[in-house]
């Protein structure tokens, strides 16, 4: 550890010592710094310095430390070479951006209700030819709103009227530009939902006036519609908007942008017309994404959900909906539709490979696949996938020897863009519910040096929108086998009753409803939640087969084709909470948990009582990339049962029926593309149900006494399509060690060398 911070400590001192100022001419200055001081009391935003059109090269943790403008000082300053291309040219100070900037920020405040701020630059020119500039801000007297008055036809303004509660604008708020743009937007989405297919948000404009409540730092804030803007001859004139109907719709499933010839051909399904050269859909297909119908009023949320369906069938490169405006003799507006389709290729393959740790586990894996598209005519998509890993990691006897793992598996799925029932469906369920099935089959084996093993099952799910923000998804029948061909006799016997199951065939029917709610509506907002849950129950189907053609082993187990019957409920549940305090910082708040009731057959003879075990599969376990990132998987918990050593490399794993976990992670920005994060974890998992003992039971007055906490430090390389994560944990408190009074362990035990090292692909929720 000492030889890793004397390095650490000469590469950092290398950079300082830097000459930065290398490649500035000699008549100009480097910007070295750049604030805002407000001079009435506070600190500037994330927005206003965002402002600033000239920032300093970064620096890194230190003022001193810039490591782009010191690696591009090792080169020549031209961009052909190496070192200069790899880091970041000197910034040179223009004082033209300055006072740009300060105008600009002036302008900000202007929009957020100062209207009296004055913004004045100040430079200052420093030795080592560095500038350094100050945005002297006095922003004065805020402005809040006093009224709120509209000026619209009375069509708009019956709308208005009906939808008030739901205004940005509140009287009494602080003036605010983007509350008022909020407000044309929203108004700009109100007229277009209904019907008002022509009207864009530049029709709306604002009016503010200080002058009659002068001395009250008020405004009064006047939002006006004239109408359509239209030329006629030399001036402008205002046409009334009207709403519009929609009339004729057209389908063009292969349409070619390149090709000015229109199709050969059509046919009519329902009311919708379609036109093609060759048909390779059935209608029905075609039209099921549509969510409009002749007759219908325009609605831009019913387009939207329209491109929505049709972008979830991944089966077309574009989707363009055009409209034609038309006039009838009856004064009505009406639109006609065509929406144009470019199919995907027919078929396509897809490889992957990638870099694995699980859990501290190091391996690579990879997969080929291909997709047949549009099996049925019906818009199906047939995938077969063979994959295959390879994997280090310690056995469980004995963490000092590694064992590899190798694993290949395959799966065959159908997917397809309706409900798969034993009736037609047509017109039976809304549209706007985007309902999807799918079929699989898949088979895996496990191979390493302590035992072999081969799973097998399939599963017939179906899936659901009931809004933009909550999703359903039900597994009808989720069937699973899994057996041992061969287990090290030595191996098995160092494991005890309970860790006994995970080398046992399981053989597990179940049916499962999952349930999600995601509040992001933009990427900009600041405040959203996200709350997930699963509901599984098992062993239904195989009861009633155990009671008729199982068998009961002497152990007291029901088998069914010699795998032991499992019955059980299982919950789980996660909520998580975000706030954007600006756009490049993040607070998460997470708080997840789960519980499994075995019930049933699913019990076996213990040597002095019954005991009801769900499969190992389905126990839960604490640890891990996305979970308590101190410990490794199934390192931690089991109430106060000691797992985890401190003082060699062998630990116990835990498995429990009942967890508690919370996570607390601020995410901040760093240097480039290269993100910070702190984090804290706490939680623990108990056995319940006559499995526990006195340590691994739950009592709810010793929660804070049972739980495991940890914290520590993340990297995560953002590349825009993919993040590399490396959380690194530093453990806290070991339940573990309470009796013995050492439970704090970033105290009595060794620090450094028990630091669990986390590298994983995306954020860990």
């Amino acid at each position: 550890m000492l030889k890793r911070l004397i390095i650490w400590s000469l590469l950092l001192t290398s950079l300082a010592g830097c000459k930065y100022s290398r490649y500035v001419p000699d008549d100009r200055y480097l910007l070295w710094r750049s604030e805002i001081i407000l001079e009435d009391g506070g600190r500037a935003d994330a927005l206003a310095e965002g402002i600033i059109r000239q920032k300093p090269n970064r620096k890194f943790i230190l003022p001193r430390l810039r490591p782009g403008l010191a690696i591009h000082s090792w080169g020549s300053g031209e961009e052909k070479n190496f070192w200069s291309r790899l880091g970041q040219a000197p910034v040179i100070f223009d004082q033209a951006k300055a006072e740009r900037s300060a105008d600009l920020l002036q302008l900000y405040y202007f929009n957020k209700g100062y209207f009296q701020a004055q913004v004045k630059e100040e430079i200052e020119y420093r030795s080592h030819q560095r500038a350094q500039v100050k945005y002297r801000v006095v922003r004065g007297p805020r402005y809040r709103i006093d009224s709120i008055q509209y000026e619209l036809i009375p069509a708009l303004e019956r709308l208005r009227l009906a939808s008030a509660d739901e205004s940005e604008l509140k009287e009494g708020q602080y003036y605010d530009l983007e509350k008022l743009d909020l407000e044309r937007g929203r108004l700009k989405r109100l007229f277009r939902d209904n019907g008002y297919f022509d009207f864009s948000d530049s029709y709306i404009s604002f009016d503010a006036d200080t002058n009659k409540r002068a001395g009250l730092h008020r405004v009064t804030v006047k939002l006006i519609v004239r109408g359509i803007p239209e030329r006629a001859g030399d001036s402008i004139v205002y046409r009334v908007p009207k709403p519009y109907f929609i009339r004729n719709i057209s389908v063009i499933p292969d349409f070619d942008f390149q090709s000015r010839q229109a199709p050969g051909d059509s046919i009519q399904f329902q009311k919708y017309l379609i036109k093609y050269d060759s048909l390779a859909y059935k209608p029905r297909y075609l039209t099921d994404a549509i969510h409009f119908n002749q007759g219908d009023l325009f609605r831009q949320s019913v387009i939207n959900e329209t491109y929505s369906h049709y972008s979830s069938y991944n089966a077309f490169n574009v989707t363009e909906i055009n409209f034609r405006p038309l006039k009838s003799d009856t004064g009505r507006s009406f639109l006609d539709v065509e929406i144009r389709l470019v199919p995907q290729d027919k078929r396509s393959f897809n490889t992957e490979m990638e870099v694995t740790n699980t859990s501290g586990n190091y391996g690579i894996s990879g997969s080929v696949g291909i997709i047949n598209r549009n099996l049925f005519r019906g818009g199906e998509a047939l995938s077969f996938k063979i994959n295959s890993g390879l994997e280090y990691q310690p056995t469980l006897a004995n963490t000092e020897n590694l064992s590899r793992t190798f694993e290949l598996g395959a799966e065959i799925r159908i997917d397809f863009p309706r409900f798969v029932l034993p009736f037609n469906t047509l017109n039976l369920v809304p549209k706007r519910m985007q309902p999807r099935s799918s079929v699989s089959l898949y088979a895996n084996r496990t191979a390493r040096i302590e035992f072999d093993r081969e799973t097998f099952g399939g599963r017939l799910s179906y899936q659901w929108n009931e809004s933009a923000f909550k999703t359903h998804q039900v597994d009808l029948l989720n069937l699973s086998f899994s057996r041992l061909d061969s287990i090290d006799d030595y191996f098995i016997s160092q494991l005890d009753t309970i860790q006994n199951l995970a080398f046992k065939s399981e053989f597990i029917s179940s049916s499962s409803w999952k349930y999600t709610y995601n509040g992001q509506q933009s990427v900009s907002q600041e405040y959203y939640d996200f709350f997930s849950s699963e509901v599984e129950l098992a062993g239904s189907l195989q009861s009633i087969l155990a009671n008729n053609i199982g068998k009961v082993n002497d152990a007291g187990t029901s088998l069914l084709f010699g795998a032991p019957v499992y019955q059980f409920a299982r919950i789980n549940l996660d909520y998580r909470y975000y706030i954007h305090p600006s756009p490049e910082q993040l607070y998460v708040f997470r708080l997840s948990g789960g519980y499994i009731h075995p019930y049933g057959l699913s019990q076996i003879e213990g040597a002095n009582s019954t005991f009801r075990l769900p499969p190992f599969s389905r126990f839960f376990f604490i640890g891990g990339t996305n979970d308590l990132r101190a410990w490794p998987a199934y390192r931690a918990g089991g109430g106060q049962d000691q797992v985890s050593s401190y003082t060699d490399t062998s630990s116990n794993f835990a498995i429990g029926t009942f967890k508690l976990l919370s996570n607390i992670e601020y995410r901040f920005p760093m240097y480039g593309s290269l993100k910070g994060a702190v984090f804290l974890d706490a939680g623990n998992i108990w056995l319940t149900g006559g499995l526990e003992s006195e340590q691994s039971k739950f009592e709810l007055r010793n929660l804070a006494r049972d739980l495991y906490i940890g914290s520590g430090l993340g990297f995560r390389l953002d590349l825009d399509f993919f993040v590399i994560r490396l959380d690194i944990g530093l453990r806290l408190r070991d339940p573990g060690y309470y009796s013995s009074r050492e439970e704090w362990v970033i105290a009595t035990k060794p620090v450094f060398n028990n630091l669990t090292y986390n590298i994983a692909l995306g954020y860990p929720f």
